[in-house]
């Protein structure tokens, strides 16, 4: 039976080997026949913003737009974009409507997040 991990991402596109690890991980997990989702945090929220990832590239890493891909397109790994983050970094409004283009993710707020570790076996911080 396949274990449900949250991976609680904080690290944004100024630090690439912090934003891609998660997503890397994920991918390992998906290949073992896991079940991941990823909850962006803190600067991690600038990651699925449309044109930012693109960009995201860590010294021996793949780059983040190929794991992006592979989880999420592929095989659909759910994205959850921590709205209060989303509206301090002027990303989303204050009535929750999005200011940018987010190409991945949905936005979501504490409540959900509590309710998605209450469901998760595993909880991750990166």
């Amino acid at each position: 039976m396949a274990k449900k991990f949250l991976f609680v991402v904080n690290n944004g596109p100024e630090d690439p080997n912090r934003a891609t690890v998660p997503f890397l991980t994920a991918k390992a997990l998906i290949e073992k026949g896991q079940e991941v989702a990823i909850w962006l945090y803190n600067n991690s929220v600038y990651l699925v913003k449309e044109n930012a990832y693109q960009y995201v590239q860590a010294p021996g890493l793949p780059p983040l737009e190929d794991l992006l891909l592979f989880c999420c397109d592929t095989h659909k790994m759910p994205v959850y974009i921590g709205v209060s983050c989303a509206v301090g970094r002027g990303l989303v409004d204050l009535q929750h409507k999005p200011l940018v283009t987010f190409s991945y993710g949905e936005l979501k707020s504490p409540p959900d997040l509590a309710q998605l570790m209450m469901e998760a076996d595993d909880v991750v911080g990166f």
